[in-house]
């Protein structure tokens, strides 16, 4: 093997692929992501109260920027070589020891989260830097990149020196810097590519890459109904019954997102994939918080649930479908049956977030088994129109055709 062979430099924007296979490497870079999720959600659960929540949801953000940071690497630059390989682990190790700082930061000690996360920066300016070296054409679109990721590493370098009143507020200005980066970018990203008469498009394999987050997200919410379940000694009728409830409403919750975004393409358009990218953030900080209430509710069975928590509940699903029906805004809706299906769906989307609301304003203490009960049959509305919609078509398609 000679050196071209296994230390390739990084694809081209130009030769980035529309139409490839999420590679094995992706799939095994995303695992490591579960242990960070499940450090978030186990700590929302055992302090259930806005400031925690707020302070994990800002942590979880963090996170979310730094699998997007690499996902997208990956997409428009990744090829299968060792020097890929080799980068992708070293993030891996560095979000394994996000992970494992997570819990000491969600208690204030933030130093070891800061140079985890340093460390995760460093990897990926380092990388955009080097797609520059390669490709001095391409010095122009990851510029803003790498001058607001820049700026933000420095933020959080200074934070390491700062009393812990000073830590948050740098915090706060280093993930927002962030996000400006692809703001900024974007009127340049799309002169350039309406120079070379290109549109931008989402590949199939990265809009995916959004559902197998989204499943790890969910997957940290069955993982807790059932490892919670497990510890219950009594497990009487009504027991087996909340957890039967409590498996149906994740199922409810993956059928709301997958049946949208299955085998969809976004939009055309740099501004829609954006789009896409920041609901996400949204929608899967609510679903983690869900998650974390559902651990929560274990083992407490006999006695009412608080009207805060209940609250927490209904209005984290309400974010949830209200975040489906901007993302169904973003699907590309070419042919009938599905331009039908969204606006069905999305319409439910909002009427049921809409009534989740209200069940949050007039909500008073009530059993587990009943505020359960009243979450599945509202998520299974827009469930049903769905399939409803879908199977008119697909029957309306058949007779057609006879």
């Amino acid at each position: 093997m000679n050196k071209k062979t296994w230390w390739q430099p990084p694809r081209r924007f130009e030769d980035r692929q529309n139409e490839r296979k999420i590679s094995w490497l992706e799939l095994f870079y995303d695992l490591v992501y579960v242990a960070c999720i499940g450090q978030i959600t186990s700590h929302i659960a055992a302090h259930m109260n806005g400031e925690n929540i707020c302070y994990a949801v800002l942590l979880f953000v963090f996170i979310y920027w730094s699998w997007i940071n690499g996902t997208q690497y990956y997409e428009l630059h990744g090829n299968d070589t060792v020097r890929t390989r080799w980068f992708v682990f070293l993030q891996m190790l560095a979000v394994g020891a996000v992970a494992i700082s997570a819990p000491a930061a969600l208690q204030g000690n933030v130093s070891g989260f800061t140079v985890s996360f340093l460390v995760i920066q460093g990897l990926i300016i380092y990388l955009l830097a080097s797609v520059s070296f390669y490709d001095r054409s391409h010095i122009k679109l990851s510029g803003p990149f790498l001058l607001c990721y820049g700026a933000a590493f420095v933020l959080l370098f200074i934070s390491l020196f700062c009393p812990p009143s000073a830590v948050l507020p740098l915090y706060l200005l280093a993930i927002v810097i962030n996000m400006l980066a692809p703001v900024l970018s974007a009127r340049h990203f799309n002169k350039t590519m309406a120079s070379r008469g290109q549109q931008f498009s989402a590949s199939p394999a990265l809009v995916e890459r959004f559902g197998q987050f989204t499943i790890i997200v969910l997957a940290e919410s069955i993982l807790s109904i059932v490892s919670g379940f497990s510890s219950v000694d009594a497990r009487s009728l009504l027991v087996w019954g909340i957890f039967c409830l409590s498996i149906s409403i994740a199922f409810l919750l993956w059928s709301l997102y997958f049946d949208m975004t299955n085998e969809q393409e976004l939009k055309t358009g740099y501004r829609y994939f954006q789009f896409f990218v920041f609901i996400h953030l949204v929608l899967l900080g609510a679903l983690g918080v869900f998650g974390a209430c559902l651990k929560n509710l274990v083992g407490h069975f006999d006695t009412p649930v608080s009207v805060a928590l209940s609250r927490i509940i209904v209005i984290s699903l309400a974010i949830f479908l209200a975040s489906m029906c901007v993302i169904g805004r973003l699907i590309a809706d070419d042919d009938r049956q599905t331009r039908d299906y969204l606006r069905q769906v999305i319409r439910w989307n909002m009427i049921v977030a809409l009534l989740l609301v209200a069940v949050s304003i007039f909500s008073k203490d009530c059993s587990v088994f009943t505020l359960l009960l009243t979450v599945f049959l509202l998520l299974a509305i827009p469930v049903v129109v769905g399939i409803v919609t879908w199977l008119k078509h697909e029957n309306q398609t058949e007779n057609d055709g006879d």
